[in-house]
């Protein structure tokens, strides 16, 4: 199942690559990325408002379709100096998220990807919520990519000197 350990890895590996040939995507830039593939799961704080008899679903929920997670996104990249840099890194984490969530088989009929324009509902069906092999594989490929980069690192570092 795509959890937050999954989005966190799958962002991660993602940056980790694009950084063997682009330097933009940095220590700090990733941690961006990171962040908007978690935005959608925000929705989650539903969870914590509930424990305390406050009802916010219809107020948080919205994060969890595309379009209220750009919107979040746009709110946050006001706080940083590179607004626009910003907003790319979180979008990026927000399309690795939504490329996690669209396999499973949802329960509830899918993500609304197209809201507000469209009404439709959409789902791979590759794997249900339950299967932890996905967050397996992403972990294994996450730690090879690690292990690729610490050689890459260190071929680049002997080339400087």
């Amino acid at each position: 199942m795509p959890d937050w350990v999954a989005h966190i890895a799958v962002a991660w590996t993602l940056c980790r690559i694009l950084s063997f040939k682009y330097n933009e995507f940095n220590a700090a830039n990733t941690m961006l990325v990171i962040t908007g593939a978690l935005i959608p799961d925000f929705s989650k704080l539903i969870l914590v408002f509930n424990m305390f008899g406050l009802d916010l679903s219809e107020y948080l929920s919205v994060i969890h379709i595309p379009t209220g997670s750009v919107v979040l996104a746009g709110m946050i990249s006001l706080l940083f100096p590179k607004k626009k840099q910003t907003f790319l890194f979180l979008g990026l984490g927000i399309l690795t998220h939504y490329s996690l969530d669209i396999i499973l088989e949802h329960v509830s009929g899918g993500i609304y990807l197209l809201f507000p324009f469209s009404w439709f509902q959409w789902q791979l069906e590759v794997t249900n919520s339950s299967d932890y092999w996905i967050t397996l594989f992403a972990l294994c490929i996450a730690g090879l990519v690690y292990l690729i980069g610490k050689e890459v690192d260190k071929k680049n570092f002997n080339n400087q000197e």
